[in-house]
Order: structure tokens, then C-alpha cells, then sequence
């Protein structure tokens, strides 16, 4: 899609898209508190996805505007602009995601979805820096944005945790160390397990092999059981929650696996092969508080989000970030964020997804018996 024509000939179909508060947040937000040559919300948010869809420069939107009748600003104007605009952008964003599909009841818990993504500096052939986004499902927002080199790598450690706080991530940060750092915190996880590297144990403190219990979850069940991390002399109880993909979302993730096994000309374990079928989850919050079910829509919460990022990169360059000044980097992030989303509305794309291949019933399926028959069984043959 041209992304041109989002701010012409479909600039009114792009309006009838926003939130019911457009306009009253833009004033909440302290976005539109003085309205010297822009004199609507609407005005503002033409600005902003010039400078973040289009990737205009500052002094491109500035000319532009002004051509099209929007006033006569200064290329320091718009940056001002933009740069009291992150907060009202921000909630643009979270109040699209909540109305297309993702859900925003949360409970009584602080839910922050923790993601990193490569970027590039422009003219540059690899990557060049790493960012590194919290959302705030709670608040709807974007909590936080950093910009490091790339030997800032995905890690839990990094992220200053509040107590209460839900930590929700995907198995990148599925690190013992990072694991431990929350908890030790006072916080919570919910994260993608990894069969081969997490060094669970049972209650006995048996290592533990998490494919048999796999191999137990039939189609219509979820299995849930405790389990045991431990790091550096600690061990903290956790449950494994786990569903089985439907066959045509397992044989994806095996033909990914295969695929980065042949670039990377190495073999593909079948314990490997057979982990891809299943989707699985780590979490330390006990059943009363947080249901096997739940966990799992709470993954496909961050899974939406990876989504919105991946089709970033791909299709509007979020790859290759602009700005360095923190606020303005922001700006540029959510305008992108949005105009994507948009894209997505006027192509038909939902932003419902299941990476499991299908959505789970409203109440909450059995879950299988706990661990502890596996354990006994397990210390007997031992």
C-alpha cells in the first residue's frame, strides 16, 4: 500500500478509524495545548505519521504541510510537536490494539510485555543497535523504549522490576538468571518455555525431561504441572503449562526450525521436532491466582504485539530507527506502530492470532494431573 494515500484520499476513512477520546486525549495527553497552525487532533496525528509512516524529514513535513494547508511550521516547530505528541501516540496505539482484540482484562495484576528487536542505522547493510520496548498491558501504554548497541542482549537483568509485576515474555529471556532476578524482585513470570536449556527439576529435585509430560497433553486438554527452577542456590516452584498445536501450526514451526537449521548447515534434533507440536509456559503465579488457560491467553496477548513488530520490520521499515533523542525516537515508534496498524485494517489482516492454531473455550479446560504421580514414578525407577 502506497502509504502516501493514507494522508490524501484516505485521510477521512483514516479519522473514522480513531478512538472515541481522539480528540479529548490530545488535550489530556498534553499534545494540543496550544493550536498555533495546528488546529485539530486530526491535524496533529497528519503530522506525526508524515514524519513516522512516510518517513519524512523534519524539514520534508514542515514544507508539506504547509503545501497541503495544514500552516506554515519550522522543521524545530514540528519537532516540538512530535516530541509532546509521544504519550497521546501511545494511547492511540493501545486503545487500537484493545478495541481489535486485544483484551485488556488483566485482573488485579500489572501485566508488562518485555521484547527486543535488531535495528539498523540508515545506509547500514547489518544491524546497528538493539531496542528494547516494554508495553504495559494495565495502563495501555508503552512503558518503556530503550536504544543499546547489540551487546545489550535480551535479558531479563536489564529491566528494573516492580513487586506485583507481571513479566511477560517469549523464550528469549527464558534464562534461569533473568527468571531468578524477577522473582528475587518480587515480581511474577509468565514466559516461553524451552525444552532443552531451563534445567527444571521435580519435587525431589530430579532433572527433569519435559517431553514426556509433552507427549501426554492430548488435543482437547492443557497439561498443567510443578516443577522447579533453580539458579544460584536457589529454588523457586513454578508450573509448566502446556497446549498441543494444531497439526498445520506444529508443521510451521518445524519447517521454521528447518529452515535455520539448513542456513546454519547443522542437524535438527528430533526432540526438537517433536517440542514444536506443543506450546508451552512458564510461570511462578499459582493456579488460584493466575488459571492454566489464562497463562496461555497471556501469551498470545505478547504474541499480538510481536506480531505488530514483525510486520514493522518487514513492511515499514522499523528495521532502521531515525531519531536518537529518547522522546522523539518514541514519537517516530508509535506513529510507525500506527500507521501499521491502520495498514492492517484497510488490507483486512485481523489482529486476532492463536499460535496454537485455534482459540481456547471461555471456561477453562481440565487440566492434566500434576506432576507429583511423575515424580513418584521417576524417584521408583531411579
Amino acid at each position: 500500500m502506497d502509504t502516501s494515500k493514507l494522508l490524501a484520499s484516505e485521510w477521512g476513512h483514516v479519522l473514522s478509524f480513531m478512538p472515541e477520546d481522539f480528540t479529548e486525549s490530545s488535550h489530556a495527553k498534553l499534545a494540543l495545548v496550544r493550536r498555533r497552525e495546528v488546529e485539530s487532533a486530526g491535524d496533529l496525528l497528519r503530522i506525526c505519521l508524515a514524519y513516522g509512516l512516510c518517513d519524512m524529514s523534519l524539514r520534508q513535513v514542515a514544507a508539506w504541510a504547509e503545501t497541503i494547508g495544514l500552516g506554515r511550521m519550522s522543521d524545530v516547530a514540528v519537532l516540538n510537536r512530535l516530541r509532546k505528541a509521544e504519550r497521546w501516540l501511545a494511547h492511540l496505539v493501545a486503545q487500537w490494539l484493545f478495541e481489535r482484540g486485544l483484551a485488556s482484562n488483566v485482573g488485579k495484576w500489572r501485566v508488562r510485555v518485555i521484547d527486543a528487536s535488531s535495528i539498523s542505522e540508515p545506509g547500514s547493510k547489518g544491524a546497528d543497535w538493539r531496542l528494547h520496548m516494554r508495553f504495559d498491558l494495565a495502563e495501555c501504554r508503552i512503558a518503556d523504549v530503550q536504544i543499546t548497541d547489540l551487546s545489550q542482549g535480551e535479558h531479563l537483568k536489564r529491566h528494573k522490576i516492580e513487586s506485583d509485576e507481571v513479566v511477560l515474555v517469549d523464550r528469549g529471556y527464558a534464562h534461569r538468571t533473568g527468571i531468578g532476578s524477577v522473582l528475587n524482585a518480587g515480581g511474577h513470570v509468565v514466559v516461553r518455555a524451552i525444552w532443552s536449556n531451563m534445567a527444571l527439576r521435580t519435587a525431589s529435585g530430579t532433572k527433569l525431561d519435559i517431553l514426556p509430560l509433552l507427549k501426554t497433553v492430548g488435543a482437547d486438554e492443557v497439561g498443567d504441572w510443578d516443577v522447579w527452577l533453580e539458579d544460584t542456590g536457589k529454588r523457586y516452584k513454578m508450573r509448566l503449562v502446556a497446549l498441543k498445536k494444531t497439526e498445520a501450526a506444529a508443521e510451521k514451526e518445524r519447517k521454521r526450525l528447518r529452515r535455520i537449521a539448513s542456513k546454519r548447515c547443522t542437524k535438527i534434533s528430533p526432540k526438537s521436532l517433536i517440542a514444536a507440536g506443543y506450546v508451552y509456559v512458564l510461570t511462578d503465579l499459582a493456579r488460584d491466582q493466575l488459571s492454566a488457560v489464562e497463562a496461555l491467553e497471556l501469551y498470545r496477548f505478547r504474541w499480538q504485539i510481536e506480531l505488530v513488530f514483525k510486520r514493522l520490520k518487514s513492511l515499514l521499515g522499523l528495521g532502521k530507527l531515525r531519531a536518537k533523542d529518547p522522546r522523539l525516537a518514541r514519537a517516530y515508534l508509535y506513529s510507525k506502530i500506527l500507521g501499521a496498524l491502520i495498514v492492517e485494517q484497510m488490507s483486512g489482516s485481523a489482529l486476532s492470532f492463536f499460535p496454537w492454531g485455534f482459540p481456547l473455550p471461555e471456561t477453562a479446560i481440565e487440566p492434566l494431573a500434576s506432576l507429583c504421580n511423575l515424580d513418584r514414578r521417576i524417584d521408583n525407577r531411579n
